[in-house]
């Protein structure tokens, strides 16, 4: 029997991938964001408002900016009204303990991976 050579193109490869990648990304960053935002500390809700203004969504970037997001994240007391029954310190973490298995089956549903 002959030897059958397959050539693989690796940069052709992975540039596929990075441009199917940079499509999907900022859709799954969205959806990463809105349960992240579950958790989110709420009192006016300004908060989670600034994280729709501040994520850079093609990079997959999420950021609350706001003169307290830092404290509100790390623990550190002040003083709000919380009416959010799910809101906690570290939301991105309990969001993550929660979807990231939703998450990562999201991505590959996403970028055309079957499993």
């Amino acid at each position: 029997m002959g030897k059958t050579m397959i050539n693989i193109n690796k940069s052709a490869v992975e540039a596929k991938i990075m441009g199917q990648w940079e499509k999907v990304l900022p859709a799954l960053t969205q959806e990463i964001l809105n349960d992240c935002n579950q958790y989110v500390k709420w009192d006016t809700g300004i908060l989670a408002m600034s994280s729709q203004t501040h994520t850079d969504f093609k990079k997959g970037i999420m950021r609350w900016v706001t003169p307290y997001a830092r404290r509100q994240y790390w623990e550190i007391k002040t003083a709000y009204r919380d009416t959010n029954p799910k809101a906690t310190w570290k939301w991105v973490h309990a969001a993550k303990a929660e979807r990231e298995s939703t998450w990562i089956r999201q991505a590959a549903v996403l970028m055309g991976v079957k499993s």
